[in-house]
């Protein structure tokens, strides 16, 4: 029964995998942006969410969670048995995130309860609204946040993972098949 927790800067690639472990192992996932981001993109009440997540996890024996949020985490990994770590090149990072903004924003596709990009968010120089600038700014703080997760001994039941590329996730994936 694995509990999953993936994390990584935004870009990255972790929804992608977490839905790809979700499809092939049949658990369920949860995308903490989809709690975060209510109509409007209003963030949701501290409390709420983290009732939310504890629900989620309360009422599954197995899951996939994907996200890097603070105030749930303390829920969240002490549940795990893998943290996996998706840490691609910002060169990678910048490039997942122009393309798939594109196309979201050509396509007008609805994210999470009816919020869509939004081109003047693009255009910001404040990294709290433009995700190309809050992946520069949080890409950096990674290592050391995964460092301090292996070595928390609250943790030392839970297996970590980093992968890098294709053929690492690939492996992690049969590894769970």
């Amino acid at each position: 029964m694995p509990r999953i927790k993936i994390i990584g800067c935004s870009g990255s690639g972790k929804s992608t995998l977490a839905r790809a472990v979700h499809q092939r192992l049949g658990i369920p996932w949860l995308e903490l942006d989809s709690l975060q981001h209510q109509p409007n993109w209003t963030p949701l009440e501290p409390e709420r969410f983290r009732d939310q997540v504890r629900a989620f996890m309360a009422e599954r024996q197995d899951w996939v969670i994907d996200g890097n949020y603070p105030g749930v985490s303390d829920l969240i990994e002490p549940q795990c048995t893998d943290l996996v770590w998706v840490d691609v090149s910002l060169m990678k990072v910048l490039w997942q995130l122009g393309t798939r903004s594109a196309s979201r924003l050509l396509r007008r596709t609805e994210l999470w309860n009816g919020n869509r990009e939004r081109l003047r968010s693009h255009l910001s120089l404040d990294p709290e609204e433009s995700v190309l600038l809050w992946a520069i700014t949080t890409h950096r703080d990674f290592p050391q946040r995964f460092e301090a997760l292996k070595g928390d001994p609250e943790l030392a039941h839970v297996r970590c993972n980093r992968i890098g590329n294709d053929k690492a996730r690939d492996r992690l994936l049969e590894s769970w098949a």
